[in-house]
């Protein structure tokens, strides 16, 4: 069985905000927000059926067994990267819940590090019925995903994955607005 790291565990009392007590976040709250971008559908949804601790102990302990059996003597390096950049991510990537699951979290656990980001504040772009306050670019210099279908952004940066994140509130909360993996169109205010 695979006991946690403690990393993982990221609120041990209450925290206080605004005056409020807010509960701290269960185990498997946690791993949820910590592991959302690793588990397929199924294997989410047999996480979601957990009850225990001790349950979800030992599926954490399968799963990264299975990563170690299906990446041939790389398991404990993807491992050992994941845990780098989950430490990265919950550091400096917030969400509206405190540090669960927001947009940039999730593609940084993903492809890591992007090879560039460009920042751009007071954009005045009306999006969405709100006027966005920044954004952020993400470039990695990696082949994008390969589909039949063609976006907009395909014809700009061709084998490049990128992604743009708005802060919308002003809050320092990015959320994703545009993604070379989505085959959705973009508005090309975006892009300027």
């Amino acid at each position: 069985m695979c006991k946690l790291n403690v990393r993982l565990i990221s609120i041990a009392a209450i925290t206080i905000y605004l005056g409020c007590a807010i509960p701290p976040k269960t185990l498997k709250e946690t791993i949820l927000d910590d592991m959302y971008p690793l588990f397929s559908e199924n294997q989410l949804d047999a996480f979601k059926s957990l009850n225990s601790d001790e349950q979800i102990n030992k599926y954490l302990g399968d799963f990264w067994q299975e990563v170690d059996t299906l990446s041939r003597f790389r398991g404990n390096l993807i491992k050992a990267e994941y845990f780098k950049r989950l430490e990265y991510a919950n550091a400096h990537f917030p969400d509206h819940r405190g540090w669960g699951r927001s947009d940039r979290k999730r593609i940084y656990l993903i492809y890591g590090p992007p090879e560039s980001i460009e920042r751009n504040v007071n954009t005045g772009i009306q999006l969405r019925g709100s006027t966005v306050k920044s954004i952020e670019t993400w470039l990695y210099w990696t082949s994008a995903k390969i589909t039949s279908l063609q976006s907009y952004g395909d014809n700009i940066h061709p084998g490049v994955k990128k992604f743009i994140f708005g802060d919308i509130e002003g809050s320092g909360i990015y959320t994703i607005l545009y993604s070379s993996e989505d085959i959705s169109d973009i508005d090309v205010r975006l892009y300027n």
